[in-house]
């Protein structure tokens, strides 16, 4: 998700620019990136091309055919390769086979033994890196790797790894590409949490949230967005398409993710327990156009929802 989640730091990018530049000022080949991992794809999130344009910002490529892949394949240390020709690792690598030879020097950025992506520095002649080279990359890969790990921490839950209140309340501040789209905001609560907590402990609760929180990423549409906001309150912002009518998909997904929720089996001590969930909708723009004033009214919603019966579904309405 760090891909996504790049255009909220409010320090990456400066930060990424002057390691870029400090590389390309010390080692003397044409390119440097930084690149960010998937299971199928590595995305290239900055860029610097001294003379061949070689690697460009926002380059999406199979996971399976780059370089980076033998980066974090390196038991997290560096990888330096001279000339990609006659290291045994990239001689017969597709890459090599299109440019001819070239050199290579990667380093991987984590968050403990957790590698999300790579540091690195490429071209297409072959180049002797030294030892102070090596370092340099090393120091300044671990730096890239705090900053992102800091910056992630802004907006996501530590608990659950979901977007916390903090990404939320500031969603159109950086998605002003997305105010002429319609959208749902989902406020969810789940029912009688506290029985859980009171009688089996705090840990047994805190693994409840874990379990709804993997629950709603697998059940909400992927264009969706998931925050826990705090307790056993979680928001769902659910973006419409043109062709959908906004009311009829709404109630369709929120009856779907309220039937995911109440069938989630929850296993403690060997017993089988379940867990509803009160949910109360707004819309944007139709009930308002800023998230603080759209998420007290699914709020406000939801609560009308638990006084109804609980395990029920409610939109707002002036």
């Amino acid at each position: 998700m760090i891909q996504h989640d790049i255009n909220y730091y409010k320090n990456f990018d400066s930060i990424a620019k002057e390691v870029l530049a400090l590389l390309a000022h010390t080692i003397e080949v044409n390119t440097f990136f930084l690149s960010i991992r998937s299971p199928l794809q590595s995305f290239m999130i900055k860029s610097f091309n001294r003379n061949a344009e070689l690697i460009f910002e926002g380059d999406t490529l199979p996971y399976n055919m780059v370089f980076c892949k033998l980066v974090v394949e390196n038991d997290l240390e560096p990888l330096v390769i001279p000339n990609l020709k006659q290291h045994p690792l990239t001689s017969d690598h597709p890459i090599t086979k299109v440019i001819g030879n070239g050199c290579f020097m990667g380093y991987p950025l984590t968050n403990g033994n957790n590698i999300f992506g790579t540091l690195c520095a490429f071209d297409i002649k072959p180049f002797d890196f030294k030892e102070y080279d090596v370092i340099l990359i090393k120091s300044l890969a671990t730096l890239i790797s705090q900053s992102i790990v800091l910056e992630n921490g802004i907006i996501r839950d530590s608990l659950t790894g979901l977007y916390n209140r903090n990404f939320i309340y500031n969603y159109f501040n950086y998605n002003k590409d997305k105010m002429h789209n319609e959208m749902a905001i989902l406020y969810i609560d789940l029912d009688h949490f506290k029985y859980f907590n009171d009688s089996f402990g705090h840990d047994v609760g805190d693994s409840v949230i874990k379990r709804t929180a993997e629950c709603l990423l697998q059940f909400v549409p992927e264009d969706s967005y998931v925050a826990r906001i705090g307790g056993d309150e979680f928001n769902v912002l659910l973006p419409t398409s043109q062709c959908e009518d906004l009311l009829i998909s709404t109630q369709q997904k929120a009856e779907f993710i309220l039937k995911q929720l109440s069938t989630m089996p929850i296993h403690i001590n060997g017993n089988v327990y379940f867990v509803s969930a009160s949910i109360g909708i707004s819309f944007y723009p139709d009930n308002g156009t800023e998230m603080e004033s759209l998420l007290k009214k699914a709020d406000w919603t939801m609560y009308k929802a638990k006084e109804s019966g609980r395990k029920k579904i409610r939109y707002y309405q002036e």
